[in-house]
């Protein structure tokens, strides 16, 4: 069968997972995507990815983000040729369809880098089961009528000897004002779909605001930086909202 002038012809087994992983992300670098494509059986090498992901480029569905100096590698999202063909595919997200006037604003690059490191970081220690971008968490409370009380960041899934716990996962790259986080108290108290939660942020100041502001929330609430999480992982200390402020590691927060 012959193909027209300028068609690309996709895989639905290597190039429609790559295409749907950027997609969900927002905003990701190349290790990122090699990271998660490598390690859940999808690729098989870097260069195969590479070589891929050069071609959805070209091809004009990915496209790379100015970031400037902030970020030491390429980021990629997708574009809207690349909705389109997902759509068309089969693989359409009501919180991002292609008609969307921005499908990734500037502001959430870093955020987005970073939830996707935080992937990266679980599906390499081959303890990740499950992972939904908030993307895919939006999407849903959009068609099943709120599912969630809040958008969370992701929602996921890991398992360590057997046992499997499910929490969600928010990232607080930037402090809030007080009326925000009362607003927040009161959505994440009325939340009943998820009873744990793991806060991560950069900066040790934002931690403490936060344990402090979401002391009262009944759920349980651990927080940590993010870069301690992404290289420990389970065996990562917590600081938790129990009445005693008790820090503990993950594991023994996700588990005990």
């Amino acid at each position: 069968m012959r193909y027209r002038r300028g068609f690309i012809a996709l895989s639905d087994d290597r190039d429609i997972p790559m295409l749907v992983t950027i997609r969900n992300a927002r905003a990701i670098t190349c290790d990122q995507i090699c990271a998660l494509l490598l390690n859940n059986g999808t690729e098989s090498c870097r260069r195969s990815v590479h070589w891929r992901l050069a071609r959805l480029e070209k091809n004009g569905l990915v496209e790379r983000i100015d970031c400037g100096r902030l970020l030491p590698e390429p980021v990629f999202s997708v574009t809207r040729s690349g909705l389109e063909l997902l759509e068309l595919r089969g693989h359409a997200l009501v919180s991002l369809p292609s008609t969307v006037k921005d499908i990734v604003r500037r502001s959430q690059v870093l955020h987005s880098v970073e939830l996707a490191g935080i992937c990266a970081a679980l599906t390499t220690a081959h303890v990740l089961t499950s992972w939904q971008w908030e993307l895919e968490v939006l999407s849903q409370n959009l068609v099943y009528g709120g599912r969630c009380a809040k958008d969370f960041d992701a929602l996921a899934e890991v398992s360590d000897d057997n046992r499997v716990r499910s929490f969600a996962i928010e990232f607080e790259r930037t402090a809030k004002g007080s009326a925000r986080y009362g607003d927040l108290r009161k959505v994440l108290s009325a939340e009943n779909s998820v009873d744990t939660i793991l806060y991560l942020t950069p900066d040790p100041s934002i931690l403490y605001l936060l344990a402090a502001e979401l002391r009262t929330v009944d759920k349980r609430i651990g927080f940590a930086l993010s870069r301690a999480f992404r290289s420990g992982l389970l065996s990562t200390n917590v600081l938790t909202n129990a009445s005693a402020n008790d820090v503990v590691t993950f594991r023994e927060f996700l588990f005990g």
